[in-house]
């Protein structure tokens, strides 16, 4: 590399090296960076931290190839969100291997329709990359961790929920169909309130091959996959600094899997039970016990008394919403 010039100003930093010149912005993450190996006179470090096709192919160990603004793995263009992920990771210096893990999984997924959906999905909610190639979304259930409309599935932490593709209605047009349902938080938490005040809020793993519809209706914020697996309990939403998400059961916030982890929760309502809060004879709050739980088999809600007007009860059955 020939010699370096550079001037540094409050809002810009300006290089010219090799009769190139690059303005990099003084707001970004890597200016600090840059300013510093400048400073050091560290020369090998400065194209990577001026140009973002060096830094993408060489953080990736030439796996990712950057050609006219466009990012290629394996020879194949990364649609525009999968790009920016990228870029993000190797802004960052995370690992890529994830982001090629997800490029695989994506490929294995047999509807063109539904990887494209899967992208608007995840650019509206920017939700993180798992170290496995899949993404994270969320799920509501009720407080026994089965599904709030059937009753059947048992989302359990640790729990792999799956069920026959070609069982799951892929037609985005239909709002509320046949099929395995996971959301964005906004949607999960707030949107989609069952009336259940002791439902539960999972975090799930899913697979990218395993997508097969995002419903037009809620702004794209739910979707019906054919398999997720359950993360843990969770009572905020990921950050969105999250890029990548490194997954097991034992990291999650309310409910662990360690064998060495005594911590028990009321089976009547969910909440954790301290030690003044329940008695030693039972596995329910005091709140919890001094109260029948009579759950709608339809609904899910508590004493309904079969108020939930739900007229066609086996097609309501046979959805996992």
């Amino acid at each position: 590399m020939n010699k370096v010039s550079y001037i540094i100003t409050d809002k810009n930093i300006t290089v010219n090296f090799n009769n190139q010149t690059h303005i990099v912005d003084r707001s970004t993450k890597l200016s600090e960076q840059l300013i510093q190996a400048l400073r050091d006179g560290k020369s090998d470090q400065i194209p990577d931290l001026v140009s973002t096709a060096k830094r993408i192919e060489n953080f990736s160990d030439g796996n990712f190839i950057v050609k006219d603004g466009k990012i290629f793995i394996n020879g194949v263009e990364a649609p525009p969100v999968l790009g920016d992920k990228i870029i993000k990771f190797s802004n960052e210096k995370l690992p890529y291997q994830p982001l090629i893990n997800f490029a695989n999984n994506l490929q294995k997924n047999p509807s063109f329709r539904a990887i494209n959906e899967l992208f608007t999905f995840l650019e509206k909610n920017d939700h993180p990359i798992t170290e496995n190639g899949n993404f994270i979304a969320y799920k509501r259930v009720r407080h026994d961790f089965k599904d709030i409309h059937s009753g059947t599935f048992d989302n359990s932490v640790g729990k792999t929920v799956e069920m026959p593709r070609n069982q799951v209605d892929e037609d985005s047009s239909v709002t509320c169909s046949k099929g395995l349902h996971v959301a964005n938080w906004t949607y999960a938490h707030t949107i989609y309130n069952s009336s259940g005040t002791d439902d539960i809020m999972l975090e799930v793993e899913v697979n990218p091959a395993d997508v097969v519809a995002i419903p037009k209706d809620y702004n794209d914020a739910k979707m019906r996959v054919c398999a997720y697996k359950v993360l843990g309990v969770v009572d905020k939403e990921h950050s969105s600094d999250v890029q990548l998400r490194v997954t097991n059961t034992t990291s999650t916030q309310n409910v662990s899997t360690s064998s060495e982890d005594h911590t028990k929760y009321c089976d009547g309502c969910g909440i954790k039970l301290e030690n003044n809060s329940y008695s030693d004879l039972s596995e329910f709050c005091y709140d919890c016990q001094d109260q029948e739980h009579d759950y709608c088999d339809y609904c899910g809600s508590f004493d309904c008394d079969g108020d939930c007007e739900i007229d066609d009860t086996e097609t309501y059955n046979s959805k996992d919403y």
